[in-house]
């Protein structure tokens, strides 16, 4: 009877260690989920939320400008050196673009405009530059993207289905690569509509326009 008992025994051991291995397994993956979990809200509450959110024209901060002055630059026969009022508190804002070959400056001085508001001071020639004025540019030459005569200075030009607020750090826009990942999509369409993915640059008052049709924009 001794030895049929032993071996009883012996036959309930192995469900009883698999039940053991099964429980500190189940045991491990729940750790696994909770720490994975912990790490997928960690970002959250530091304001991250950012991370996840993809890369596209809506990271970019394009505002209706007014160029009041341009005048060329000192050491550079590319470039003008604008002053440009985007109706910020801190006044209007001096930005450099090479422009010289294709526009004449009396074309520059006083002309609307919409001006990359977010990438970063950053200097050309020596001269510190606050932002990028947007061009339609083909060999049938260059163009400024105008906005309409009745959007006000200031006024951020969005993208409809393209939701989100600029981002602030223009740091972030460099690390991002965001404005190198929106370019290629930018470009006027037929009618000189400028559009990024074949959607305008709207602001309330309309679209935005150049006179370069079918053309990138940079």
């Amino acid at each position: 009877g001794g030895s049929a008992g032993g071996a009883g025994g012996g036959k309930e051991r192995p469900p009883a260690d698999a039940a053991a291995k099964a429980a500190a397994k189940a045991k491990k993956d729940a750790d696994k989920e909770k720490k994975a979990a912990k790490k997928a809200a960690a970002p959250a509450p530091a304001g991250g939320g950012d991370e996840a959110r993809a890369v596209d024209v809506s990271w970019l901060d394009m505002r209706v400008g007014h160029i009041t002055a341009a005048e060329a630059h000192p050491e550079s026969d590319k470039l003008y050196i604008e002053t440009i009022d985007l109706g910020e508190p801190a006044g209007p804002r001096q930005v450099l673009s090479g422009l010289a070959q294709y526009l004449p400056i009396e074309a520059v001085r006083g002309a609307r405009v919409v001006v990359l508001c977010n990438l970063g001071a950053k200097k050309l020639g020596g001269v510190e530059s606050q932002g990028m004025v947007l061009c339609a540019k083909s060999e049938a030459g260059l163009g400024f993207v105008t906005p309409p005569d009745a959007a006000p200075v200031g006024e951020r030009v969005c993208f409809e289905g393209f939701p989100g607020e600029p981002e602030s750090n223009p740091k972030r826009i460099q690390k991002k690569k965001a404005w190198e990942t929106c370019m290629p999509d930018l470009a006027t369409d037929a009618e000189g509509v400028a559009c990024y993915r074949g959607v305008p640059f709207a602001t309330a008052a309309g679209k935005c326009t150049a006179a370069i049709k079918s053309a990138p924009i940079s």
